[in-house]
């Protein structure tokens, strides 16, 4: 409580009483509280008579299906994506509705909403292109998702979106009222026995594309896919690639075989001197579909945790061993954390067998460590499902 007041002193320091309006308006996009819930019903309630429409789409695009709308005036277009879909396909269960529809909605100007913080550092086009490369390939990974718009303006949304609560996530987002979903969703439900798997999984021909990248490069050796994270973006969450080139060097290569994975923001630019002696799969890089057949394809995954990791969370067959140091960054402080459903210094409640995160930063020593304690067990879980 005592970081959020010294967070509002300093923001009205800085920015002014503009400071206020901008918390509140970011409150009510991004509802955490029961007070920010209960104001955001009371303006619903309010608003509601004034913006009522039944658009000719709604019907044939909702109809058995639970809408899941994405606001990008309220949301940012990062990987935390994965989690919110996995969250409306839990709903979409729970509802008993048949599949779900995903709706983009642009903001107000038909643009993004403006990033704060170091996500500012992507400008609108970069972010554009997140949109198109991460987003919907996302999409792609759950058999659920019937179909999706990306619309071009709010009236093209309002001719889509459901009247119909029962049938839409969040159920009480509106045109006029946006909001972000919420990332702790998964387990909250899980926590509460709600089932996650299946949820994600990788599509047939991505399957196919990784199986005759490995064939001739893996023979029968243990394919560990170790992905980098080379972003301007919490540059101090990035990778320790030296550590990574060491452990991956020292592996017995009669019995793995290492595969880097490099970050797309660092994937054109001069690689580090030892990623030469190892396999890189450049696909993966580029190629959500492919990322996510090449990590289910692998003996184990290995990374500092960051965002493509998100998409292992909710893959039942991509074993991984991730690193994540708590406090280094806004995302990893520990009321961040734990505001999203994350137990600090265990595995995720719902983690299936062979997926562990290790609380340590990236470093050789824990790094090798962690791989001798963990993957005696998980060469005794259950092999991955090829199909």
């Amino acid at each position: 409580m005592s970081s959020l007041f010294g967070k509002f002193r300093t923001g009205l320091r800085e920015q002014g009483v503009g400071y206020v309006g901008a918390v509140l308006g970011n409150e009510l996009r991004n509802p955490r509280r029961p007070a920010t819930l209960a104001l955001r019903r009371a303006l619903i309630a309010l608003r509601a008579p004034f913006h009522r429409r039944r658009g000719q789409a709604q019907n044939a695009w909702s109809r058995d299906c639970l809408q899941f709308v994405f606001d990008l005036s309220a949301a940012p277009i990062t990987f935390d994506f994965a989690s919110y879909l996995a969250a409306a396909e839990l709903e979409r269960r729970r509802r008993k509705l048949a599949g779900l529809t995903v709706l983009i909605v642009p903001a107000a100007d038909g643009g993004l909403r403006r990033e704060q913080g170091s996500l500012a550092l992507f400008d609108e086009e970069a972010r554009r292109f997140r949109l198109r490369h991460i987003l919907l390939p996302i999409l792609s990974l759950l058999p659920s998702v019937r179909g999706y718009a990306v619309c071009g303006n709010r009236d093209q949304a309002a001719e889509l979106l459901t009247d119909d609560e029962s049938r839409l996530y969040p159920s009480d987002y509106r045109l006029y009222q946006p909001r972000q979903p919420h990332k702790r969703v998964v387990h909250d439900l899980h926590r509460g026995g709600e089932p996650v798997w299946p949820m994600f999984q990788a599509t047939p021909r991505a399957r196919e594309f990784v199986a005759q990248f490995l064939a001739d490069r893996a023979g029968q050796r243990r394919p560990i896919v170790i992905t980098l994270r080379s972003s301007p973006h919490s540059p101090q969450r990035n990778s320790h690639v030296d550590a990574w080139l060491r452990f991956a060097s020292e592996l017995d290569q009669t019995v793995y075989l290492p595969i880097f994975v490099l970050d797309t923001e660092a994937a054109m630019s001069p690689r580090a001197p030892g990623l030469v002696e190892h396999a890189i799969c450049e696909a993966a890089s580029w190629d959500l579909e492919v990322r996510m057949a090449l990590a289910e394809a692998a003996w184990l995954n290995m990374a500092q945790m960051h965002g493509p990791m998100e998409l292992c969370w909710y893959n039942e067959r991509a074993r991984y061993i991730v690193f994540l140091e708590v406090g280094t960054a806004p995302e990893n402080m520990p009321g961040y954390l734990a505001e999203n459903g994350h137990d600090v210094g265990v595995d995720f409640s719902f983690a299936a067998p062979g997926q562990h995160i290790v609380w340590l930063p990236d470093l050789y020593d824990n790094i090798t460590e962690a791989f001798a304690r963990l993957a005696p067990a998980i060469g005794a879980s259950p092999p991955n499902m090829k199909s």
